[in-house]
């Protein structure tokens, strides 16, 4: 599935980021290692091979149910249908349709497909180099133009979807197929617009292939599914994963803090007042109104966490010195760095944790917050059940 989603968005591309609070240490762990997996792994076979067959691929897809979402794009109009017409018939007709019959023929059959369920008008694909987004908005146009005379809430079913263009190939348009509740195909006919030529044939007894009953034209739109493989067969999917490891550290927000000039400590009260009655399912009150409760009674604090400016090498030799320690002595140790060499990237963080032999995080704002970091390098523990933040200005 994120396969074919990342093949969309070749054509419409989208960027998102989003940061969360310090999870556990195993957790963060095990995010770091997926986050580089993800960004370093090769890609599947299927998705490289560059002579695959469509038929196979369509094979692939067709039994996934999250493929047929992607692959079946349904559109619609600015105006979505409150009260849509439709029949109690089991019976289902696919039109199929392709641009190179011209707008006015377009909007006769999205005319003919208007106010009813059963009947949707379906495309094979996009042309050659075109992006989804340019798509839909040719065929908004044509809906808007053929809405003029109808309900406004007749609107068609539209969807881009190769399968009924498949098996058997149909290279011709306008081609009706009728199909039972089943899915099963009952009849078909090529050159006919009007699907109720069709419902009456079948009504009637005729089945299979009734031939071709009118003028028809060569459908223009390449099969979806082969023309996202020749997009892909393009992408050079190494510069790719180097381009998103460089825009990582070029974009990456650094909590950026002074040196501790001098040796300060401070202690931290998290005290909290409830506001309201705490109760177990059962009914029972745990906690009550204007209690206050600390939480480091109810939780120990039993690791160090060491704040330090990456980029200085006095405080990451430091830390790595103080982490070791904490750890021989039980303490586990946690380190978040203020920022990092945003130009040496991946190889800087990496030679930082080398150095830690232990996993790097970044300072986040929240983290930074909670337990009131001013001044690095610095160390946040618990001392006699209260959290201590502990500043030292780096030697050397």
């Amino acid at each position: 599935m994120s396969v074919l989603i990342s093949a969309l968005a070749t054509m419409i591309i989208a960027e998102s980021r989003a940061d969360g609070a310090l999870p556990d240490p195993a957790l963060r762990d095990q995010a770091v290692q997926i986050q580089e997996q993800v960004l370093t792994a090769p890609q599947p076979g299927w998705l490289i091979e560059q002579q695959g067959n469509v038929e196979d691929w369509s094979v692939r897809l067709r039994d996934l149910r999250a493929a047929r979402q992607v692959l079946v794009t349904p559109l619609r109009s600015d105006v979505e249908p409150t009260d849509q017409a439709g029949t109690d018939t089991d019976l289902t007709v696919t039109i199929l349709a392709s641009r190179a019959l011209g707008e006015a023929q377009l909007r006769e059959l999205f005319a003919q497909a208007s106010g009813r369920p059963e009947v949707r008008v379906v495309f094979r694909g996009v042309a050659p180099g075109e992006s989804l987004g340019d798509f839909i908005r040719q065929i908004h146009v044509l809906l808007r133009e053929a809405r003029d005379g109808l309900s406004i809430n007749a609107i068609p079913r539209i969807e881009i979807d190769p399968r009924p263009f498949q098996s058997p190939l149909v290279e011709v348009a306008p081609t009706l197929i009728t199909t039972d509740g089943a899915g099963k195909e009952i009849a078909r006919v090529s050159g006919i617009s009007r699907p109720d030529w069709l419902l009456e044939q079948v009504e009637e007894g005729r089945r299979g292939d009734l031939g071709v009953r009118g003028p028809t034209v060569a459908v223009s739109e390449p099969d979806l599914i082969a023309e996202l493989q020749r997009r892909l067969a393009g992408i050079d999917w190494s510069a790719r994963r180097e381009a998103a490891l460089a825009r990582y550290w070029e974009r990456a927000s650094f909590a950026e803090l002074p040196t501790a000039e001098q040796v300060r400590e401070r202690r931290l009260d998290l005290t909290l007042v409830a506001q309201a009655d705490v109760t177990l399912p059962d009914g029972t009150t745990l906690i009550r109104a204007g209690e206050r409760v600390d939480p480091l009674a109810v939780m120990p604090f039993r690791q160090r966490l060491f704040v330090f400016d990456a980029t200085d090498p006095r405080q990451v030799a430091e830390v790595a010195r103080r982490g070791a320690a904490s750890r021989a002595e039980g303490g586990l140790p946690l380190y978040l760095a203020t920022r990092l060499d945003r130009q040496a990237g991946w190889g800087g963080y990496r030679d930082v944790q080398t150095a830690l032999h232990d996993p790097l995080y970044l300072l986040t704002p929240d983290v930074q917050r909670r337990f009131q970091i001013e001044r690095v390098p610095a160390v946040v523990e618990s001392r006699d059940g209260t959290l201590v933040v502990a500043e030292w200005p780096p030697e050397g």
